[in-house]
């Protein structure tokens, strides 16, 4: 595709024209949020991480529609999360092995 081409599109095309508009809309709230606060408050504001990761997820989804690119498959977190408790679940018990191991050899 050109560049003629999205521009076009960006002028025709109504969702990423909304998306786009979305994304500034949230990309102005979180200046405005972050600039009325010290650093080290911005980056534990939690409302102001919602604003910025909303612009960045309009401006993904507006670049989507131009390219005619479908979403990303959605991610497993349920997945994820058993993976992550199975493999603190192995590691505690090698502590809880190593700590028998030890008073062992050091009551013995």
């Amino acid at each position: 595709m050109t560049v003629g081409t999205y521009v076009n599109r960006l002028f025709d095309d109504d969702e990423v024209r909304e998306q786009l508009g979305d994304a500034l809309v949230r990309g102005r709230r979180a200046y405005r949020r972050a600039r009325a606060q010290k650093a080290a408050e911005a980056v534990k504001d939690k409302r102001l991480m919602d604003h910025v990761t909303g612009a960045a997820a309009s401006l993904q989804a507006a670049v989507r529609a131009l390219a005619d690119r479908p979403p990303p498959k959605r991610r497993r977190p349920a997945r994820t999360a058993a993976l992550l408790g199975g493999a603190v679940a192995a590691g505690a018990i090698a502590i809880a092995v190593d700590r028998r191991e030890r008073d062992a050899a050091s009551g013995a």
